[in-house]
């Protein structure tokens, strides 16, 4: 018989604990943790390690949303304000100035 370390998940739900598990067949905790963080569980310990499902997505760091910051995503609400400028544009180019 093979001893491992098992992860189980600390989230409160409705009806209790999550208590999902994961057998990580590690033999030290430290090994432990890193196979959960591989396998995308949080594990920060003492209560708080969570499964995936109960796991709040990494906020992606790309700078401030701003034009000079080529990471940042445009909204829908962006591009209308883009299209609406271009047609300015496009119209102011086309009316003839006395």
């Amino acid at each position: 018989m093979s001893m491992g370390i098992v992860v189980t998940c600390d989230r409160s739900v409705p009806y209790g604990i999550c208590a999902a598990r994961l057998y990580t067949g590690a033999r030290t905790e430290a090994e432990a943790y890193e196979v959960a963080a591989r396998a995308g569980w949080s594990t920060a310990g003492a209560g708080s390690d969570r499964c995936p499902a109960h796991t709040l997505p990494r906020p992606r760091r790309s700078g401030p949303p701003c034009g000079n910051n080529p990471r940042a995503r445009a909204t829908s609400a962006d591009w209308q304000v883009v299209t609406d400028f271009l047609t300015y544009l496009k119209n102011r180019k086309e009316t003839p100035t006395p």
